[in-house]
């Protein structure tokens, strides 16, 4: 079963924000060569959902992890996400469409947050 995970941000208006989802699929891609790594965005940039879900579908691909790239369950993680993805799926009912957690609060972000404060305090 051909396999790919999809990121998913929230877009913005200004192209520089975008790119910080395509340089997170890029170091994916690098971690794991053997899948196929993809992004979208929900509003304001493309790909948008739809769009890349569609990309993925050309390639023959069958089963999208798709992960929501936010820190919290908010609305976009609770109702607009599932809600593209249900559309979706009527679209595509060969392809498995799976939404893994939010990224959420992880212990090993409070490192980052630390190197970022040093960084600053050094600055």
């Amino acid at each position: 079963m051909k396999k790919a995970v999809l990121l998913v941000g929230h877009g913005s208006r200004r192209a520089e924000a975008n790119e910080a989802l395509v340089y997170l699929a890029d170091l994916l891609k690098k971690k794991r060569p053997e899948t196929e790594m993809s992004y979208g965005y929900l509003q304001f940039a493309q790909p948008d959902l739809p769009a890349a879900l569609e990309a993925l579908d050309k390639k023959g691909i069958e089963e999208v992890a798709v992960v929501p790239v936010f820190l919290y369950e908010g609305i976009h993680i609770r109702e607009d996400i599932p809600e593209v993805l249900a559309e979706e799926q009527k679209k595509r009912p060969h392809m498995r469409l799976v939404q893994a957690p939010v990224l959420g609060i992880d212990e090993r972000m409070a490192e980052i947050v630390l190197d970022r404060v040093d960084q600053g305090l050094r600055g």
